[in-house]
């Protein structure tokens, strides 16, 4: 199977000769596109972005517009300017690929409005575009190219424009996230939107008091009390909470997630169902690899939400009466907002509304160590593994299976789980709602 080459990447004169050919010669874009190895859209979007309208013949007064009998501005040849041009009779060829005449052998003497593609008229379009959007910037070719290429590949990967930043920068450029976001959206940096990171953050809703109220007796537990101990204990280390499930179903594993919120450093575990029994039998397993004494130190203040998996705050006393066990306010999960968007860059390998029974804990692992080998701005530009000592001894995380990915191998795609994933996403996923999701799969 040939290899498509890169949609992202410019086409040339060359290749614009190319489809200047296979138009004269009559080929419909999906032929074109597959000669040349690239998406049919991309040639499609080329031919109408830079086709030329050619009118037909004024002879004898005609005018090809639609409303020109009724036009109280009409005048000779005023088509050919005039903004409001609906043309009389159009050509049906012209709806149908390729949407140009230059292969039409009914062409002479032709009554239609045409459209035709010039390469070089295409590729003299293209460059002053080009010229005119890079006016301003103040980067070398050199480091356009790099741009382009390694720093576009990174955000692909690991879809995070602040994390490819700080690896590109390393190499001894200083490119400014500002510039970079203008850059990509005059389309100087070829980036999809699908390609870039999400930016979908929905509004804090208001949430009725009533809803609000919690539903249970659990004095000493609340969100006030929550903050009242925060504020007496500014050193106190803060874990949150929470599960995500694959698909709603009980006979299916989900996942405890827990994160250390000061350096954002997160965790996940497979369990076999989202009870509070199967949570509270992994919580003891990781105090087993921790030692009580490291436990108790993270696990000072815990905060999470009124899920039924976690309702029962006495169980999590037994583990250690220093756990200090906190509830958000019913319906306001961004309330441990730190797990929340953690969540996001996890969604971004394992999706929201597919089966977790596939994966392993080894699967899970690698997915953690990628999530916190990524550059945050909450960390100073660092990564929550370069943190993590200061918390937990690296002969602990080996037997967690955590270690730092390399920089410039961080991914937050699903082609980190492979084949696998992808088939498990097309299984329970429709196409519309891979495109909602912004799930980006390499061609």
């Amino acid at each position: 199977m040939t290899k498509r080459i890169k949609n992202n990447t410019h086409l040339t004169l060359e290749s614009r000769k190319i489809i200047e050919e296979r138009l004269n010669e009559n080929y419909y874009i999906k032929q074109i596109a597959d000669e040349m190895h690239r998406d049919r859209s991309n040639i499609g979007r080329e031919i109408e972005k830079h086709r030329k309208i050619s009118y037909p013949s004024s002879f004898n007064k005609s005018n090809p517009c639609k409303k020109f009998n009724t036009c109280i501005k009409r005048y000779f040849e005023c088509y050919k300017v005039c903004i409001e041009f609906e043309e009389l009779n159009p050509c049906k060829k012209l709806s149908s690929s390729p949407h140009v005449c230059n292969g039409c052998n009914k062409k002479v003497g032709c009554r239609h409005v045409r459209y035709y593609y010039n390469a070089i008229e295409a590729n003299r379009e293209y460059l002053n575009t080009l010229t005119n959007s890079r006016k301003g910037t103040h980067y070398t070719e050199l480091e356009m190219n790099i741009l382009n290429n390694d720093f576009s590949d990174l955000v692909r990967n690991n879809k995070s424009i602040y994390h490819s930043l700080i690896v590109i920068n390393k190499q001894g450029f200083n490119f400014k996230k500002s510039n970079i976001y203008e850059l990509i959206k005059k389309g100087i940096i070829n980036l999809k939107p699908n390609e870039l990171p999400r930016n979908n953050r929905k509004r804090k809703k208001e949430i009725d008091i009533d809803k609000k109220e919690y539903k249970r007796d659990i004095s000493g537990h609340t969100y006030e009390d929550y903050e009242n101990y925060k504020k007496d204990n500014e050193d106190a280390i803060e874990i949150q909470m929470d599960t995500v499930e694959g698909i709603k179903d009980g006979r299916n594993p989900v996942l405890l997630t827990l994160e250390i919120v000061e350096i954002k450093f997160f965790f996940a575990f497979l369990i076999d169902n989202q009870t509070q029994i199967k949570i509270i039998e992994k919580l003891r397993e990781l105090k087993t690899i921790l030692g009580y004494k490291l436990f108790i130190q993270l696990f000072e203040i815990l905060l999470t939400d009124n899920g039924k998996e976690f309702n029962n705050p006495t169980l999590f006393t037994e583990l250690s009466q220093d756990i200090n066990l906190f509830y958000c306010h019913p319906y306001s999960s961004f309330e441990k907002g730190s797990i929340e968007n953690t969540h996001e860059l996890l969604r971004r390998v394992i999706p929201k509304g597919i089966s977790l029974a596939p994966y392993t804990q080894e699967e899970i692992d690698l997915v953690c160590n990628h999530i916190n080998s990524l550059y945050r701005k909450e960390l100073e530009g660092k990564c929550p593994f370069e943190l993590i000592e200061k918390y937990i001894p690296i002969e602990i995380l080996k037997k967690l299976h955590y270690e730092r990915i390399p920089e410039s191998n961080v991914t937050l795609i699903p082609e980190l789980l492979g084949d696998k994933n992808i088939d498990n996403i097309k299984k329970y996923l429709t196409q519309d709602m891979i495109k909602k999701a912004n799930i980006t799969f390499k061609k």
